[in-house]
């Protein structure tokens, strides 16, 4: 397995060099996209790009941004160019969440295998160069 590839997170306390994984949720199958930090060498959760809801409309490639420090996620996204902050929002509750339109490609850069799995799962293929490029 390769060493993945690192992004700088800004936020309230600083800088961290983060990584990305991309799964799915297991209820309703929406993109899931977890931050992870390296803590004495051992792979440790940051905390949550996305959050699950269901019950909300997203194509495939849509995901809601989990709330806490949501401004920064959203830095974050625009910073390395992950996706599309969208105008519209999902609510749960009393909260309302920020919709993003990630780019599969660029998750793919991050994290082939996540989204190779999250791609096998809805039925999509990657675009004809990136194949391509893969296989080089």
């Amino acid at each position: 397995m390769k060493e993945r590839r690192t992004l700088e997170y800004d936020w309230e306390h600083g800088q961290e060099e983060l990584t990305i994984k991309v799964d799915s949720y297991l209820t309703g199958g929406g993109l899931y996209i977890g931050l992870y930090c390296e803590e004495e060498g051992e792979e440790e959760a940051f905390g949550d790009l996305t959050v699950n809801l269901p019950f909300e409309p997203a194509e495939v490639n849509e995901a809601y941004i989990a709330d806490f420090g949501s401004k920064d996620k959203l830095k974050f996204i625009r910073k390395h160019k992950l996706g599309k902050v969208l105008p519209e929002f999902g609510y749960s509750g009393y909260c309302k969440y920020a919709k993003v339109a990630f780019d599969l490609e660029r998750l793919a850069g991050l994290d082939p295998e996540g989204v190779e799995r999250y791609r096998l799962l809805h039925g999509l293929t990657p675009k004809p160069e990136t194949a391509m490029e893969e296989t080089d």
